[in-house]
C-alpha cells in the first residue's frame, strides 16, 4: 500500500485489521491536526482559553477511543462519501473533548462523573443503541448533521453549532451550556438558539428526503 495515496477511508479500514506499524502512523498523521483543532474548539467552549497540555491530553484519549473494544469504531466504519471518516473522526473527538472537560469540571466540584444519554430526539430507542450498527449508523448520521451545519457559515454560526452539539450530543442543558463561556447566552437564548438550528436542519432534511429515493435519515426533533 502507499499510504500517501490511500484515501483516508479505505486507510481506516485498512487499520481496522492491521497492525502495520507504517499504516498506523500515517492514521495518526493525517487524523491528530484534526483531533488536535476539535479539542482546541471544544477547550474555548468550556475554558474560554486553550492549553497544549489539555489538547495534547485529549488527542490521546481519541485514539484510545478508536482502538477500543478491539478497533470496534474502525471495524464498523462504512464509508457514505469521500472522507466521511474524517466526519466521523471530528464527532469522536468532540464527544471526548466533551467529556474531558465535564470529568474535570466534576471532578473540582467533587461530584460523580455522570453518563447522560443521548437526546431521544435524535436516536433510536435505548434496545437499538446497544447495537453496534445502530451505534455507527448513529455516528453517521451525526456526521452528516455535522457536514451540513458547517457547510452554511452564513446561516448556522459556529457558536450556534456548538451549543447544538453540546445540547444533542452531550446531554448538557440549556443552563449548564449558558455557563459556559463561550456561550455568552442566557438559558433562554440558548433555548431559542437550539430551537433555530434544529429548524433549519429539519428543512434541509426534509429537502433531501424530497430530492432522493433513498432511505429516510432520522430527523432531529
Amino acid at each position: 500500500m502507499s499510504e500517501l495515496r490511500v484515501p483516508v477511508n479505505e486507510l481506516a479500514r485498512v487499520c481496522a485489521r492491521s497492525a502495520d506499524a507504517q499504516e498506523w502512523e500515517e492514521l495518526l498523521r493525517r487524523c491528530t491536526p484534526i483531533a488536535a483543532m476539535v479539542a482546541a474548539r471544544v477547550s474555548r467552549l468550556w475554558l474560554g482559553s486553550v492549553t497544549a497540555a489539555s489538547v495534547d491530553d485529549i488527542v490521546q484519549e481519541v485514539f484510545l477511543k478508536l482502538c477500543e473494544q478491539e478497533r470496534r469504531i474502525l471495524r464498523e466504519f462504512k464509508p457514505q462519501s469521500e472522507d466521511s471518516f474524517l466526519g466521523l473522526l471530528r464527532i469522536v473527538s468532540a464527544s471526548v473533548a466533551n467529556d474531558y472537560f465535564r470529568r474535570m469540571r466534576s471532578e473540582k466540584r467533587g461530584g460523580k462523573v455522570v453518563t447522560v444519554a443521548l437526546d431521544d430526539g435524535l436516536t433510536s430507542n435505548a434496545a437499538a443503541a446497544r447495537d453496534g450498527s445502530a451505534r455507527m449508523q448513529k455516528a453517521v448520521l451525526f456526521a452528516e448533521l455535522d457536514r451540513r451545519l458547517r457547510a452554511a457559515p452564513g446561516v448556522i454560526s459556529e457558536r450556534d453549532r456548538s451549543i447544538f452539539w453540546l445540547y444533542y450530543l452531550q446531554g448538557l442543558t440549556a443552563e449548564e451550556i449558558a455557563d459556559l463561556p463561550v456561550a455568552g447566552l442566557s438559558a433562554k437564548g440558548v433555548e431559542s438558539a437550539l430551537r433555530r438550528v434544529t429548524q433549519w436542519l429539519r428543512g434541509e432534511l426534509k429537502s433531501r428526503k424530497s430530492g432522493s429515493q433513498r432511505e429516510p435519515v432520522q430527523e432531529p426533533c
